[in-house]
């Protein structure tokens, strides 16, 4: 503990940029968290937040917050062109061109303002020009639009006022208001969220009634899910078709594939699952069930180590850019050089990218600061450090989680506080292996206090641990005894509230399993996924 107390101390003072400097260096993530750190330090001048934003290579989040609030005093208004159609307001917006009536009243926010009067003569001017827009201004003229939008079938200005913060009770929507529904941009994460969280079964009901042919991707997976819930299982079987042959990536592809055989019992697709060369947990069952043969997986063993320093985040940044853009010529002497003991994150991502993803590499990179764990904690760790920043050790996220085992700063120093005694710690000590994989196996173990399978553990430290106990006290998730006990532990999975969170346990349940064969561990994948319920029941029981 000394030892790595003083490793801490030493390492305060690395990373302590000024604006000069990183003005120098290329835009990056990895820049824009040492920006962020100055801002918040009001270590930026207010001559320089004049030009800070070109030096910026996301403009979001925490970043955009703390700049707006310190820069809100300095910046100029801003001047709209002659042409904007934003300068038209809503008492000037009937003297406006036909152009920038269209694109103001397509808002509803905009167009909710007008008087009823101006709404209806709008309306009646654009009934034969732009009857979409006309519907939706006839509806705001009603004193319940939500109510007007149902009647008169416009599913898309019923979504509209849906997303403006109207009020939607359950109800059974007919064939045209189903379809134009599902026309609208927000169809899959209207549906998805009316998935997630149980709503609206009335209408999620009457959309099984509706067989759309050009649903494709998220949408028709969504609705495939939907239509198993209510036991139309060749429906469902179709949507998650039309979704397997739409999906760009093979492992959503592969996810879709697995559906249609829970909704079908069909051979075909466990058998089509099984060909699949992508490792996800779908096919790495569907391989165990029809006894194929796992693709061959590769654990490099290099001998050398380079002089390079792995924990520097800005020179991360820049290889990251020299990747980007090398020819293969480029990449292959890079692949060379970079497969060394200490760096086997950067040779990981180099020859994933030579090889498209296809040569299943598996690096244990500082296998000796493992030694000391559990195979279980050792496979679960790289199971998670490979999602996270593929080892790559000074990764910066987008929310600013940083390392290769992608620690929020808070969670960081909270660890650093209460499993190291550590009251000073500083964050960027994250980008160095040893630590990283220290507090990662600090933080799993409280974890594991309060969740015990692996893809809950995964849940917990993408989402939260609070996020995972409140999903998991929902009686519909994860409950062998649910109405959807036929198709559990899959439905569930699919129905992890965050979107991140769903993909991101799925990968790291199949990068469990891997690192558990690699380390030596007779394991089936068949075997996990029982677990998920019986770890349940046993979670909850202790309560």
């Amino acid at each position: 503990m000394k030892k790595l107390l003083a490793i801490l101390i030493i390492a305060n003072a690395l990373f302590a940029y000024t604006y000069e400097e990183l003005k120098q260096e290329p835009n990056s993530l990895a820049k824009d968290f040492f920006l962020y750190n100055l801002l918040q330090e009001k270590k930026i001048n207010k001559e320089d937040l004049k030009e800070f934003r070109k030096h910026i290579y996301r403009f979001a989040g925490v970043m955009k917050k703390e700049y707006d609030k310190q820069y809100k005093d300095i910046k100029e208004p801003v001047k709209l062109s002659p042409d904007s159609c934003y300068r038209f307001s809503v008492t000037s917006i009937m003297k406006a061109s036909e152009k920038c009536q269209v694109f103001r009243l397509n808002d509803v926010r905009f167009a909710k303002k007008l008087s009823v009067n101006n709404l209806k003569t709008l309306a009646k001017k654009y009934s034969k020009k732009n009857p979409t827009l006309s519907s939706q201004l006839s509806i705001l003229a009603n004193k319940n639009p939500i109510a007007q939008s149902i009647k008169t079938g416009d599913g898309k200005t019923l979504m509209k006022l849906y997303y403006d913060g109207y009020k939607l009770d359950d109800f059974h929507a007919g064939p045209k208001t189903r379809a134009s529904m599902m026309e609208h941009p927000n169809a899959y994460k209207f549906l998805n969220s009316a998935l997630v969280d149980n709503k609206y079964p009335k209408l999620r009901n009457s959309l099984t009634l509706l067989d759309k042919e050009d649903a494709k991707e998220d949408l028709a997976f969504a609705l495939g899910l939907n239509a198993l819930m209510f036991n139309k299982n060749a429906l469902a079987e179709k949507y998650f078709l039309r979704a397997s042959k739409t999906y760009k990536y093979k492992r959503p592809r592969d996810n879709a594939i697995f559906f249609a055989y829970l909704a079908s019992d069909k051979k075909r697709h466990l058998k089509t699952l099984a060909a699949s060369d992508d490792l996800n947990i779908y096919s790495i069952l569907a391989k165990e069930l029809t006894n194929t043969a796992l693709p061959k997986t590769t654990t490099p063993n290099p001998t050398k180590t380079i002089d390079y320093p792995i924990d520097d985040a800005l020179v991360q940044a820049r290889f990251m850019i020299d990747l980007k853009n090398a020819n293969k010529e480029e990449l292959e002497k890079m692949k060379e050089q970079f497969n060394a003991k200490n760096t086997q994150g950067h040779y990981l991502v180099i020859s994933d990218k030579l090889s498209n993803f296809k040569d299943n590499i598996y690096p244990i990179p500082f296998p000796e600061e493992l030694s000391d764990y559990s195979v279980e904690q050792k496979a679960l760790i790289l199971a998670i450090a490979k999602q996270e920043s593929r080892f790559l050790p000074a990764s910066v996220s987008i929310s600013y989680a940083l390392g290769m085992m992608q620690f929020m700063p808070f969670v960081a120093r909270h660890t650093a506080k209460v499993d190291f005694n550590d009251n000073n710690f500083d964050v960027t000590n994250m980008f160095k292996p040893k630590i990283a994989y220290k507090f990662a196996n600090a933080h799993l173990n409280t974890l594991k206090k309060g969740v015990n399978h692996p893809i809950f553990i995964a849940y917990a430290y993408n989402g939260g641990l609070g996020f995972t106990q409140r999903m998991l006290k929902k009686d519909y998730m994860f409950n062998s005894n649910s109405k959807y006990k036929k198709y559990e532990p899959f439905l569930s999975m699919e129905l992890v509230p965050y979107l991140e969170s769903r993909l991101y346990g799925k990968k790291v349940l199949a990068n469990y399993y891997i690192y558990l064969k690699i380390l030596g561990k007779d394991v089936k994948m068949s075997d996990l996924i029982k677990a998920i319920d019986k770890d349940l029941d046993k979670k909850l029981t202790n309560k």
